[in-house]
């Protein structure tokens, strides 16, 4: 049985997907994504109104497939200090596969972005759900310390965001092998009851 073909909203996103990893959100056209999508101005207007509100759905689309991702690596353990390995190792192996998209979706400062911060907040709150109800689980069994999410929210996961967007603005890049290491040690030592 043959895939039903896809819709012009799906080649739409997919052909901005590819755009925007070559080059950017910033220098590709509105022309650009329909030529790329193989459909008319008013098919893209009708699905999207703006550019940005183009990048915003790609972004959050990123955000959901990186936030999968990790809690994949997270969610099924049993051992807390695995799990807190997990989620953080899963952060930057997401880093090291998908760079492109990684970079992508964490356009936070980028011009196209303002104004959305409430629903970034919104479209990741099943997932600070997901890893809150998982921390909840082991912190109420006495296998993590009980602190707050936002503690939580920082190690696990503001932490490798920060090493990895930072880790090639300075004169020589840093070892993510060495950074990934000492967080996982880091964070298991200040969450070890």
């Amino acid at each position: 049985m043959s895939q039903p073909a896809p819709n012009s909203r799906d080649r739409i996103l997919a052909g901005a997907l590819d755009l925007f990893l070559e080059a950017d959100v910033e220098s590709t056209s509105m022309a650009d994504i329909c030529r790329a999508a193989a459909v008319s101005n008013g098919s893209l207007f009708h699905h999207f109104p703006s550019k940005e509100e183009l990048a915003l759905q790609i972004v959050l689309a990123l955000r959901r497939e990186y936030w999968d991702f990790v809690l994949a690596r997270m969610e099924p353990i049993e051992d807390a200090m695995e799990g807190v390995a997990g989620v953080i190792r899963a952060a930057f192996e997401y880093h090291r596969r998908f760079p492109d998209r990684y970079k992508l979706s964490r356009s936070d400062a980028a011009p196209w972005m303002r104004g959305n911060a409430i629903r970034l907040r919104d479209d990741n709150a099943p997932y600070r759900g997901r890893a809150g109800r998982w921390i909840a689980a082991h912190a109420a069994a006495g296998r993590l310390p009980l602190l707050l999410p936002e503690i939580y929210g920082a190690l696990l996961f503001g932490a490798p965001h920060w090493i990895l967007q930072n880790a090639h603005s300075g004169p020589e890049p840093t070892d993510l092998k060495a950074a990934e290491d000492q967080l996982v040690y880091t964070a298991q030592n200040a969450l070890t009851p």
